[in-house]
């Protein structure tokens, strides 16, 4: 009686599941860190304003639709070791577990780990994990993006204050009597934005509609 080629069993390095899922993280934060501090930009303030980080996050979030076509990216390893691999390395004439030549010997087994070549996997498809999966990546690069775009933001906002406190304008008058003033642009992305300071009045957010000679 022939014995029974043992169950083929794929799996996915943890390696690479770790690092499809930080490829995941990085890629979708970095969009939703740009979109935020683009939202940001869109809704002048300056220093903490509930209000504004409130409608930047409501219009980060909007802006997310535009990524739910990577649905399938947290399943990068898996649609690799799992599905495309195995099918790939039968079509060379290997075992689709260790990778041994086996039809240059014309048998179905590989003399190798006994395996069947003819027992492959289906072919990758979108389903619930992969949703289940992108929903989990897709709220954490959510953090990691809004967070980052605010500490960078503080930070740009600390460095404006740096700035008007190394030129010593206690007085805020100039030479010709006028207060001070001084214009900043805000780290990009938000480069359109500006931030207004007067000796009289400190910090001010310009919205964007009001820029242009006559302002």
């Amino acid at each position: 009686m022939n014995e029974e080629s043992p169950e083929l069993r794929f799996g996915v390095p943890v390696w690479a599941s770790l690092l499809g899922w930080a490829l995941a993280i990085g890629f979708m934060g970095f969009y939703f860190h740009v979109a935020h501090a683009v939202m940001r930009g869109l809704a002048p303030s300056f220093g903490i304003d509930s209000g504004a980080i409130a409608t930047a996050t409501f219009g980060t979030i909007a802006m997310g639709l535009g990524i739910v076509w990577l649905v399938f990216i947290a399943e990068l390893p898996e649609m690799w070791f799992l599905h495309r691999r195995p099918h790939r390395l039968v079509k060379d004439g290997r075992c689709p577990m260790c990778g041994h030549p086996v039809r240059a010997a014309g048998v179905n087994k590989c003399g190798e780990c006994g395996a069947d070549v003819d027992h492959l996997p289906p072919s990758y498809a979108v389903g619930w994990r992969a949703v289940k999966r992108f929903c989990i990546a897709l709220a954490l690069a959510f953090l990691v993006g809004t967070i980052s775009a605010e500490i960078v933001i503080a930070a740009d906002e600390r460095s404006m204050r740096s700035t008007v406190r190394s030129m010593n304008s206690q007085a805020g008058i100039t030479a010709t009597g006028k207060p001070l003033e001084i214009t900043f642009s805000r780290r990009w992305p938000a480069s359109f934005s500006r931030v207004d300071w007067n000796s009289e009045f400190g910090f001010r957010a310009v919205p964007i509609f009001s820029y242009g000679p006559g302002r």
